[in-house]
């Protein structure tokens, strides 16, 4: 007996934060579908916070984009990034000569 392989297609709900800039929930998710050179995105559809991704791959899923966007949209996140990065300045700055 012979066997096929079925690719079925399944819905599934995604969750993503709001836009950091704005609070919108009126976020668009997508890529261009190159098999080379593709770019992805979340973008804020109010406000045009976007988020790109550049270069990814042509089999980019939606889940993937989201969890880029959800990364780059949490303000926990995104303080502990800009906390580190004051930090790292403020050494800078301590180095410098009087």
């Amino acid at each position: 007996m012979g066997t096929i392989l079925v690719n079925q297609q399944q819905e599934k709900k995604i969750k993503y934060l709001p836009c950091v800039k704005c609070g919108s929930e009126n976020i668009d998710f997508g890529d261009c579908g190159y098999s080379s050179f593709n770019v992805a995105w979340g973008k804020c559809k109010d406000c045009k916070n976007e988020v790109k991704i550049n270069p990814c791959s042509w089999d980019i899923s939606t889940e993937e984009i989201v969890k880029i966007w959800n990364r780059n949209n949490d303000p926990k996140i995104l303080r502990k990034n800009y906390q580190s990065q004051i930090e790292e300045i403020q050494k800078l700055i301590n180095a410098l000569p009087s």
